[in-house]
């Protein structure tokens, strides 16, 4: 097998794994921003966190597996381009999921939930990207280091 086949396939241990790790860094690093931009205490927050995040791992796993199919099926690099379209996939998806249930946690507005759920894509955005980046160059040496 090509070091780019061991790039593009994911088993579904390697994918709850990299779903996980980008949640546990994200839980850890927006439950301050959640309680800055919704005043709530930093505890609420990680709870609100804690819930959008379960979200969020499921819409990665999912959304991860359609782009690794599409990847495979067109032959495309992971170039900026697709990078930034990749995240900006995930992100656009997950507004829709997650807004409501911001809300009903919350007791927010579903205006207000909008605009946290806007802010922690202002964060959300370049980390999902960066950790993409930086994930595959990690594996990608690994395997290089391997083959």
């Amino acid at each position: 097998m090509r070091l780019v086949d061991h790039l593009i396939e994911r088993s579904p241990y390697e994918r709850i794994f990299h779903a996980v790790m980008y949640e546990v860094v994200g839980i850890i690093t927006s439950a301050p921003i959640i309680a800055l931009f919704s005043g709530k205490n930093l505890s609420e927050s990680g709870i609100i966190a804690l819930i959008v995040s379960i979200v969020a791992t499921i819409w990665n796993y999912v959304y991860n597996y359609l782009y690794d199919k599409l990847r495979k099926q067109y032959h495309f690099r992971k170039s900026a381009a697709v990078r930034v379209i990749h995240g900006a996939g995930f992100e656009v998806g997950l507004v829709f999921i997650s807004v409501p249930i911001i809300s009903l946690t919350m007791g927010l507005t579903l205006w207000d939930a909008f605009k946290l759920e806007f802010a922690m894509l202002l964060y959300f955005f370049p980390y999902t990207i960066v950790y993409n980046w930086i994930y595959d160059k990690i594996k990608s040496y690994a395997i290089a280091r391997l083959v």
